[in-house]
């Protein structure tokens, strides 16, 4: 008699889904597992392009999806293209939504609960922790075992204190109830592990990129941008919201004496015209450039193109204080040095392995000062780039795979 194969069901409040799910989801598919992911909607044009595994909610023409949620959605949409996303203006739209039209925990209930109660895995893993409650909930109506993955100290971003206190009771309303919790390093698993007294360890899986993704250095942004042989890009990959101090990385450009050092921002977002307007007012567009998003099967051969990562990022809140984003594996992965601010995790990564520098970004000329600093010496940039070579073999999406199937397995 044939064993059916164990299947999971993940959630996620993503609209563009998330490496690190997509890699999850992979992975466990490579081991036996089947994988449905249930996200947010999109456009007809770009739903067309997946595949059956990819659920969005309200997509199907019988569902019986709220009409209150889903209003609420297209009004979001609308201001997302009006408004920076993270900027103070969507911040005050989102915090009178939550505060008098909207209870986080019902919204996503309504919103997923019909989608996910049609599933009976072995697993719900919840995304994120907009999904726990939802998730939690499927997961006791079939039985199933349930995971929760905080991608991010979420309750802690720069919330109002009433959004902030609603989203820590949320989240200590439902984490003892589930079977394994995953977070992204360790100090956000010792906030977790504190913050609501888990008897079981919170286990940390990196959001590394996969060994498969390196590419050779190239010299594509030479090349696009036809910058001379002697010119050294400093890169920072990404999409341009508020809250990533992108103008202090902007403006510290104007100070940088060194000629041949040249910025270049991919990504994009409700910032990218602002960001182009103050480097033309400060006359440093001949060395800051602006380039749109590519899609992530082709970013590691344009990452492997500059000569060095920046993040940019303060400690604006705790979360960002514990961030590990995406782009700090990804510059790993393309064996690049790394200028980043000094944030806990950001650091304890960039010293373990020798990978760059970590400076005060808090103003342009201590910014500028750190990539003068950056630049100055080209035998250290090649060690940089030697040890980040050595530490991509660590630092990868195979080592942390061995963790996500250990927890799964055991669920079987």
């Amino acid at each position: 008699m044939r064993v059916p194969s164990p299947s999971v069901v993940m959630l996620t409040a993503d609209r563009q889904i998330d490496r690190r799910i997509l890699q999850q989801a992979q992975s466990l598919r490579s081991h036996g597992w089947q994988v449905t992911l249930i996200a947010m909607p999109l456009d007809d044009s770009n739903r067309a392009q997946e595949g059956s595994e990819v659920v969005r909610v309200g997509a199907s023409q019988d569902s019986p999806a709220p009409r209150r949620e889903n209003f609420i959605l297209s009004v979001y949409r609308v201001l997302r293209g009006l408004v920076p996303m993270n900027g103070r203006t969507m911040r005050l739209a989102k915090r009178l939504a939550w505060r008098y039209f909207v209870d986080q925990e019902q919204f996503y209930q309504r919103l997923y609960g019909e989608a996910a109660l049609r599933f009976t895995p072995t697993v719900f893993v919840a995304h994120d922790l907009p999904m726990l409650a939802v998730a939690r909930q499927a997961a006791q109506a079939c039985g199933a075992r349930l995971v929760y993955d905080s991608h991010e100290l979420y309750a802690e971003q720069e919330f109002s204190p009433f959004e902030r206190n609603k989203w820590r009771d949320i989240e200590s309303k439902h984490i003892r109830a589930c079977d394994a919790v995953i977070t992204v390093n360790p100090s956000i698993a010792r906030e977790l592990e504190q913050r609501y007294r888990l008897t079981a360890p919170v286990n940390v899986i990196y959001n590394a990129a996969p060994l498969e993704t390196q590419t050779e250095s190239s010299r594509i942004f030479h090349e696009m941008l036809h910058l001379p042989p002697t010119a050294r890009v400093l890169l920072m990959q990404g999409g341009l919201s508020a809250g990533r101090n992108i103008e202090t990385l902007v403006q510290a450009m104007s100070r940088v004496r060194n000629q041949d050092v040249h910025l270049v921002l991919l990504g994009d977002g409700q910032l990218k015209q602002q960001m182009t307007q103050l480097a033309s007012q400060l006359k440093i567009s001949r060395r800051v450039h602006f380039l749109s998003a590519v899609p992530q099967e082709a970013l590691p051969s344009y990452t492997a193109g500059a000569d060095a990562g920046s993040i940019p990022y303060l400690a604006t809140c705790l979360n960002n204080r514990y961030c590990t984003p995406n782009k700090l594996f990804e510059y790993v992965a393309a064996q690049l040095p790394i200028l980043a601010s000094d944030l806990p995790e950001i650091a304890r990564i960039v010293r373990q392995f020798d990978l760059g520098l970590t400076v005060d970004f808090n103003g342009a000329e201590s910014v500028a000062q750190g990539i003068e600093m950056f630049f100055s010496d080209p035998d250290r940039l090649d060690q940089w780039r030697h040890n980040a070579a050595v530490a991509r073999s660590q630092l990868c999406w195979e080592e942390e795979e061995e963790k996500l199937i250990s927890i799964f397995e055991a669920f079987r």
